[in-house]
């Protein structure tokens, strides 16, 4: 389907439906594309610059997923759009990418998670900011239905989430008693400790900052006892998720996350929101930014869309049988 997004292009629309039609007589779509990306670049017509701005190392699935959802909206990455991804666990170099994303004069500005957010948030009060998503809104906007200030996107409602996988590893491994919680520094999570104690599970808190530290705080969790393991703020922590599920199922301890592993994942089970349908819908936030909406009209939406991933592998290897209770619920079950 052919646009006509310009995004603030002067020229007038006589020019454009007469160019428009002479075209279509004499070239094919796909020349005509061209042309009319090369009239917009001579007449000093702006191409749409976003910052994509994460705390998740390497690889990052939310970014395919993201582009991907440009590509649903008819953006050509590098004609219609350009985007620059920025990635660091460090808060403060998260910081300074944000602040770097403000002096390039990025159009809009996505932040994958609650670190990404908030170093944005610091950045800047004037570029429209897309959270994608976070799991406390309420800490960058005041309202969902009308947001104020510069930031609106998408929020999880990641403390149930979370409480949701405690209940299904205690259903699969009724032996749990010590849960050790490996979270990202600096974050707070506390409200899994009486979600935890109703079960009877004792919540043993572990700080990491990622890859680089993993090995002394699985350490930690070991010298604690622990005899269960679950992963939150999934999002900053990104593929560390995988070295820690397993080397929990190396010691032959059941571990849970929010994270969207592949099939060699280690963990035995995970419960997330459909992280591609949520990138989706980010960019279409970003589309109606540039389209000249305004963030303070464009409510947060709520994650709604759940799956429930059980990984019989990984149970095997542990010497556990699922229940048929969990399996009748799963989306989706590797074996």
């Amino acid at each position: 389907m052919l646009s006509s997004r310009n995004f603030g292009c002067t020229m007038r629309r006589r020019q454009f439906v007469s160019l428009l039609g002479s075209a279509a007589v004499a070239w094919p779509l796909a020349a005509l594309s061209v042309c009319l990306q090369q009239v917009a670049r001579a007449q000093g017509h702006k191409v749409p610059f976003l910052g994509w701005l994460s705390s998740a190392p390497g690889s990052d699935p939310s970014l395919d997923a993201f582009h991907a959802g440009l590509r649903e909206l008819d953006y050509v990455e590098g004609r219609s759009i350009r985007v620059d991804a920025r990635s660091a666990q460090d808060n403060a170099e998260l910081r300074a990418l944000a602040r770097e994303l403000v002096r390039q004069q990025a159009d809009v500005i996505v932040a994958n998670g609650r670190a990404a957010t908030r170093a944005a948030q610091e950045a800047t009060a004037t570029i429209p900011v897309v959270m994608a998503p976070v799991d406390d809104p309420y800490e960058f906007v005041a309202s969902l239905s009308r947001p104020s200030g510069n930031i609106t996107g998408l929020a999880l409602q990641q403390t149930e989430i979370d409480a949701k996988q405690v209940e299904i590893l205690k259903e699969m491994v009724p032996d749990v008693s010590r849960l050790a919680i490996f979270y990202y520094y600096g974050e707070t999570y506390y409200a899994l400790e009486s979600i935890a104690h109703a079960l009877g599970i004792e919540a043993l808190w572990i700080q990491t900052k990622g890859s680089g530290d993993v090995e002394k705080a699985f350490a930690e969790a070991l010298a604690k006892k622990a005899n269960g393991l679950l992963i939150v703020d999934t999002g900053a922590l990104g593929g560390t998720c995988n070295m820690i599920a397993a080397m929990a199922l190396a010691r032959g301890i059941p571990a849970a996350a929010s994270w969207r592993g592949d099939t060699q994942t280690a963990l035995l089970l995970t419960y997330a929101a459909d992280n591609a349908h949520l990138q989706h819908r980010a960019a279409s936030y970003v589309d109606r930014l540039l389209r000249g909406a305004k963030p303070r009209d464009l409510p947060i939406e709520q994650a709604t869309k759940f799956d429930l991933i059980v990984n019989l592998k990984a149970a095997r290897e542990l010497g556990l049988t699922v229940p048929p209770s969990v399996l009748l619920r799963a989306n989706e079950v590797i074996d």
